[in-house]
């Protein structure tokens, strides 16, 4: 594969099919064109399973008065979760094993979960209908022709560009385009995931009651 390494310049991918063309354009080979969207999807679900940042975050409302709730079809990983008006007493989570040997099962005000496939279940379960207030990492949205942009293609579009090449590689085996564009992608997801932990604790550490301690410089 001859990768074209020209300059991305800033708002030439701006959509799915900018992504589609730009990808066509950099490989230089008419007979792969109609594997590109199987490539896009494919760098999709490995990025799914690399990211979490600030961006995939979503609050949520769920309500139930059911032990078990089925998770939203884009849920990834659960971030925090508090039953409405408890901001400060999160449940927590435990083992599917431990839950039997610390609650009987009799219902009451929940204060751990679990999670075993895509449903979540509560400790103790709710003796009446609860709401939960959720916040959960989602799925990053796939690209088609119907929904032709996201949020990670608006910001960070290298991360498509390097990740479709790497899987239009894997595909036609060449192993120095495999090993260039996945350092490039890897390098990319890298540095996403360090500026959303930029993001999450940014701004200015302030001192919380600072005092002096007797017979010690503070």
């Amino acid at each position: 594969m001859a990768v074209s390494l020209s300059i991305i310049a800033a708002g030439t991918i701006g959509n799915y099919s900018d992504l589609e063309n730009k990808v066509a354009l950099w490989l230089d080979r008419d007979d792969l064109n109609d594997r590109i969207p199987d490539f896009i999807a494919l760098m999709e679900a490995e990025a799914n399973r690399l990211l979490r940042t600030v961006n995939q975050e979503v609050p949520d409302i769920w309500v139930t008065a059911s032990e078990t709730y089925l998770l939203p079809a884009d849920f990834r990983r659960l971030r925090k979760i508090f039953i409405d008006g408890n901001p400060d007493r999160p449940l927590v989570e435990m083992s599917p094993i431990s839950v039997p040997q610390r609650y009987s099962g009799d219902p009451g005000t929940p204060e751990a979960y679990y999670i075993e496939g895509r449903s979540i279940s509560f400790a103790p379960p709710p003796a009446a209908q609860t709401t939960f207030r959720v916040t959960y990492f989602r799925k990053i949205p796939p690209l088609t022709s119907a929904a032709p942009s996201n949020w990670m293609l608006e910001e960070h579009p290298d991360i498509y560009l390097w990740g479709t090449l790497e899987q239009a590689a894997i595909y036609i085996r060449d192993e120095d385009a495999i090993a260039l564009c996945g350092q490039k992608f890897q390098t990319a997801i890298a540095e996403l995931q360090r500026e959303s932990r930029m993001d999450r604790w940014a701004g200015p550490l302030v001192p919380n009651n600072v005092r002096q301690v007797r017979g010690a410089p503070c």
